[in-house]
């Protein structure tokens, strides 16, 4: 990976440097939350708080996900990649264990991706394509009552933040494959990758075994 944010850092001037800002700033209200959330859990009731299990099972679903992440089953040409329901894990564990543990396991996968391998055209695209887009997974601990909702709201959700970011910064890549239209191109690339696995993800999770397994992690919540 060649890691180029610096240099694209140094070449931002007027809106693009608005745009950096405002990324930026989505990016620190989501370490906000975070940290509030995690404050939350921890002035809650002793059977509310962060436990050892929370941890075990986070790194166990974090080892899980960044592991199916490699298993590809083919790969784009400017980044992302269609894998064996990577995403399902982190995902039931943000279900399993509430937003605090949710959001902040979430955030983390996204650092894993990065360090993954990063495609990087420009900081607000990269602060998009990884921070909110994987963050985005722990939108399932809203839907305590229904895994499989949760697995296809928090997939959506990641959808919609990659589809705005290919029709900003990768509608040249539009016009060279073809397309009068970067909205129609970016809904169809990004709807090979992460639109298809959204729906395998959901498939898996309307398994009764699944939902079992999630609700056995923590029986707490459950």
């Amino acid at each position: 990976m060649k890691f180029v944010l610096f240099e694209k850092l140094a070449e931002l001037s007027g809106k693009e440097l608005i745009m950096f800002i405002a990324a930026a700033v989505v990016a620190v209200a989501l370490i906000v939350l975070l940290v509030s959330l995690r404050k939350r859990s921890a002035e809650a009731e002793p059977a509310r708080r962060i436990d050892t299990r929370a941890l075990i099972y986070g790194a166990l679903c974090l080892s899980l996900s960044y592991v199916l992440s490699y298993i590809k089953l083919f790969s784009m040409p400017m980044g992302g990649s269609l894998t064996l329901c990577s995403l399902l894990p982190i995902t039931m564990y943000a279900w399993a264990f509430g937003p605090a543990c949710g959001f902040t396991a979430a955030f983390a996968y996204s650092l894993l991706q990065i360090i993954q391998g990063a495609w990087i055209v420009h900081p607000v695209q990269f602060v998009l394509d990884y921070f909110v887009a994987f963050t985005c997974y722990g939108l399932a601990s809203l839907f305590p009552k229904c895994l499989p909702l949760g697995v296809g709201v928090s997939g959506l959700a990641r959808y919609a933040t990659s589809v705005i970011s290919g029709v900003v910064f990768f509608a040249d890549s539009a016009v060279e494959a073809g397309y009068e239209s970067a909205l129609v191109y970016s809904l169809g690339y990004n709807g090979a990758t992460i639109g298809i696995e959204t729906v395998l993800c959901v498939i898996v999770a309307c398994l009764p075994g699944v939902a079992r397994i999630a609700k056995e992690m923590n029986k707490k919540r459950a």
